[in-house]
């Protein structure tokens, strides 16, 4: 019984595929035309049919006598403006058939309707002088937010100075995390539940993680729909012994973190932090730690030294090559924009740091600041760990495979000491456990998977365009025709 249930379900998704094969072959006759036009990366204008305004007053059996004269037909009137989708002949393109009712006395405009594509592209006012998340220099999150921009019940442990994330005494939320998700924290310094930051390190950290993104001001963060959980065990002075760090860890994990970001560290080895960031990883929660900025002395830090359980991140700048700083070593594991504000290559009249918000003299004083370091360049690794636990990939081994086989490779073919696996890439990392066609990221490839397809028909979306490999600008029945050829064989 089984087995026959099987085949006939095999046989259903078959029938299936045949009527989308034979949708392909339309929209192949249909578009063939227009796809030899050398328009095929992106669609400028439908090709199928045009705009017309006709004179005002002027009757309708009169607009039908001149469609019929012409071989057109009419496909739509606006009921607000009056003009009309007027469906192109047979035998002619869009750009002769505007031509022809041009020159009509009858036509006060035709014109080709042109298409508008949709830019995800948050609108934080600075968020283009955050070169560190483009594709040019950066980790490429564009076409991944596309992808997933995190979830609620993905927690991100910041262990350090702690974070602005309260208006408490004399602290005050950050006015770019006014809309990040925050669960409690603790502040093991001061031994409290309030964890506010009195440095601005934290504050700067976590903005690159989740800061609140697409509100008008300020910065963009990178996993900004995941939930923040502040842990403060920095003094004001950015220091702390290695025991209050360590209780820092137990806190997270048994407080419910599946990411901690520990953009912090010593140079000397710790049984009892080594002890901490190893229970992190048997219980499931990825650790993701600064490498140091101690080139060219390079003595290993800790945690990020400790690799069997921690993601060590160096520091790249906009060429994307290492940031003076950065520690090189057999320890490190991945690197990320960390930023070098001593040069200018971004282009955008501004040192190249890495911007979010934080505070200035006092912890009201708000300001956007350019910050460099690795402690900048280990929260870009944990946003996209957060991403990636976002679609169900949550062991510390599987983040962090996937992370490191989808890196950009720099310097020495393969991992080398100054840049490990080499730079992280959001958009190939979120890709790397599942199948080409499976734009949903559920694991198979059916029909939401093609709804998902034609909902981006003629659109520019770089995680639907899947023909030819790296996509060519534009959904069209090249990448249907691609698709069903996935889906096949995904069930066979």
């Amino acid at each position: 019984m089984p087995d026959t249930q099987f085949k006939e379900r095999a046989v259903i998704k078959r029938t299936c595929l045949l009527l989308i094969t034979s949708a392909c072959i339309y929209f192949i006759c249909h578009f063939a035309a227009a796809e030899t036009t050398g328009l095929a990366k992106k669609q400028n204008w439908a090709y199928d049919h045009i705009i017309v305004k006709f004179k005002k007053n002027l009757p309708e059996q009169r607009v039908k006598q001149i469609n019929t004269k012409h071989g057109t037909s009419l496909l739509y009137t606006s009921p607000f403006a009056g003009f009309k989708r007027i469906k192109v002949p047979i035998g002619k393109t869009a750009e002769q058939t505007v031509k022809i009712y041009k020159n009509l006395p009858e036509v006060d405009y035709a014109e080709l309707n042109y298409y508008a594509y949709a830019h995800f592209e948050p609108n934080d006012l600075y968020y283009q002088y955050q070169w560190h998340f483009q594709s040019t220099g950066g980790i490429n999150l564009e076409p991944a937010w596309e992808i997933t921009t995190g979830e609620p019940n993905i927690i991100v442990a910041v262990i350090d100075t702690g974070v602005a994330y309260e208006n408490y005494k004399q602290f005050e939320m950050a006015p770019d995390l006014a809309n990040t998700r925050f669960v409690q924290g603790y502040d093991i310094y001061n031994k409290d539940g309030h964890p506010n930051d009195d440095d601005g390190h934290g504050t700067h950290v976590t903005g690159t993680i989740a800061q609140s993104t697409n509100n008008s001001i300020g910065t963009a963060g990178i996993a900004f729909n995941c939930s923040i959980m502040p842990v403060k065990v920095l003094s004001k002075r950015g220091t702390a012994p290695y025991s209050i760090i360590a209780d820092g860890v137990y806190f997270a994990v048994n407080n419910g973190a599946k990411i901690i970001n520990m953009s912090l560290g010593g140079a000397d080895y710790s049984i009892t932090l080594r002890d901490a960031v190893a229970y992190a990883y048997t219980h499931g929660v990825t650790c993701i730690c600064s490498a140091g900025n101690d080139y060219p002395n390079n003595n290993i830090q800790y945690p990020a030294g400790y690799n069997d359980y921690c993601i060590a991140v160096g520091a790249t700048r906009f060429d994307r090559t290492r940031s003076y700083y950065s520690n090189t070593g057999s320890y490190i594991d991945l690197v990320a924009p960390g930023g070098d504000l001593n040069v200018y290559q971004s282009g955008d009249n501004w040192p190249d740091g890495i911007l979010q918000q934080t505070f200035d003299k006092n912890v009201t004083d708000w300001v956007y600041a350019f910050y460099q370091g690795t402690s900048m360049s280990a929260p870009h690794v944990s946003g996209v760990a957060a991403m990636l636990a976002s679609l169900g990939i949550t062991h510390p081994d599987d983040i962090r495979e996937a992370l490191q086989n989808t890196a950009i490779d720099l310097g020495t073919a393969g991992r080398d000491d100054t840049y490990g696996w080499g730079l992280v890439d959001a958009f190939a990392a979120l890709n790397y456990f599942f199948e080409e066609g499976d734009f949903d990221k559920n694991g198979k490839i059916n029909f939401e998977d093609l709804n998902m397809l034609t909902n981006y028909w003629l659109e520019d979306r770089p995680s639907i365009d899947i023909y030819p490999d790296g996509g060519d600008g534009i959904i069209n029945f090249l990448d249907l025709a691609k698709f069903v050829n996935i889906w096949e064989a995904s069930i066979q």
